[in-house]
């Protein structure tokens, strides 16, 4: 075997290639769906920059035609095993313990399909007049390579949910750490809310979440009450750095941009068949 063709066989390696990232999930696509997937393709190339000095690093990216359309990147270090970070994501029924808002949320009896399942979710929504959100998730969870687990999210069925579309990919660094990171988009009919109390709290909503997930498999004795609580706290002392983020919100890139300007289109001729 010549040494070109080794190295090619090396550079082919370092992609994740578009199996798990091509696999479908029931439901409608929204704007991010085939980024989203695209970005697991290219992995670990594609891998957003960390920042190091911070316990849980936000990015909030802008969607120019929709201000209340909330989008997220997510990135930590978990001082613990891969396995242990595992547990707790694969521990569903314990979400609405850990997750601030959610009411309700279990995998749909019957679902399960090789890697596949839906979730069922019920969030409360800030606005005491307001019913709460309900809706359904496709769920699918892979080990595209040694020492890496994917968890891929879409919307399935809605009720005043428009839109979701998520992932976290977890990478072992080694037998005490791992590295955590996580897209999230979604929108939905928010009612009175305006656009800066939806960004607001679906943020203070994900950090308090993202610091559970790290509590908990950080340390496994704590009960989960403690785990809320502490994550609480931490919000609280963070809450200028979460405010920081709404307010330095940034927009998608280029090529986002125009995939988005694209599903807009495509959107708005689906509603309206007539329009030019």
């Amino acid at each position: 075997m010549t040494r070109v063709t080794l190295l090619l066989l090396a550079l082919s390696s370092l992609a994740l290639g578009s199996g798990p990232a091509e696999e479908k999930l029931d439901g409608p696509d929204s704007i991010y769906t085939r980024w989203l997937a695209d970005i697991l393709i290219r992995w670990p190339a594609s891998r957003p920059d960390s920042d190091g000095r911070v316990g849980l690093q936000l990015t909030c990216v802008a969607t120019a035609a929709d201000d209340r359309y909330v989008g997220m990147v997510q990135q930590m270090t978990v001082a613990a095993p891969l396995s242990s970070v595992e547990h707790v994501l694969d521990d569903v029924p314990h979400y609405r313990d850990l997750f601030p808002g959610v009411v309700d949320v279990r995998v749909l009896p019957g679902s399960r399909n090789g890697r596949q399942y839906v979730t069922v979710w019920e969030q409360r929504v800030p606005v005491f007049f307001l019913p709460n959100v309900t809706y359904e998730l496709a769920n699918i969870v892979d080990r595209p390579a040694p020492g890496m687990r994917v968890y891929r999210y879409k919307l399935r069925r809605a009720g005043s949910m428009l839109a979701s579309d998520g992932m976290v990919v977890l990478e072992s660094l080694g037998s005490e750490e791992t590295r955590f990171t996580e897209y999230d988009f979604f929108n939905a009919q928010w009612g009175p809310l305006p656009a800066s109390a939806v960004w607001r709290e679906s943020l203070r909503g994900a950090f308090a979440a993202d610091i559970a997930i790290k509590l908990r498999a950080e340390n496994p004795r704590w009960n989960i009450a403690r785990v809320a609580a502490e994550a609480g706290r931490r919000l609280e002392s963070e809450s200028e750095r979460v405010e920081q983020c709404y307010r330095q919100r940034r927009q998608p890139p280029m090529e986002l941009r125009a995939a988005i300007d694209v599903a807009s289109r495509l959107e708005a001729r689906a509603a309206n068949p007539t329009a030019p």
